[in-house]
């Protein structure tokens, strides 16, 4: 049997998030990486396999998708990872889309991070 932690990926511009879901989700379990822009997000999704991403839709600024570029690239490269969308500007029309593009999950900001714990227990992932 493979005891090795689960690793997670946090993906989000704002460092207070960033250290809120590190603290919420650790456990011996987890290994919890973050990445507070893009390229950080899309040079360690290159480098390790995930078992759960979860990542905001906006990196860079108030008209920035850069969520998506992430979302498209775990679903092309990391085919069993799950992922969970975070957003603050969500519709229906936004939905859609991260759901066409790979997400497994979609939730609207402000996202309790003891909320995403027990959903990614419910993956049997924490």
């Amino acid at each position: 049997m493979n005891n090795a932690p689960k690793r997670i990926l946090v993906v989000d511009d704002e460092e207070a998030i960033l250290f809120a879901f590190k603290k919420v989700l650790a456990a011996p379990s987890l290994d919890i990486h973050t990445a507070a822009t893009l390229g950080q997000a899309m040079d360690l999704i290159e480098r390790n396999p995930y078992d759960a991403v979860i990542a905001d839709l906006r990196l860079s600024g108030d008209t920035s998708n850069d969520g998506y570029a992430v979302i498209q690239t775990v679903a092309e490269k990391q085919k069993e990872c799950r992922i969970i969308v975070m957003t603050a500007y969500g519709d229906e029309k936004t939905k859609e889309k991260v759901f066409s593009l790979g997400a497994h999950f979609y939730l609207e900001k402000p996202v309790s991070p003891q909320k995403v714990k027990q959903l990614i227990a419910s993956m049997g992932i924490g």
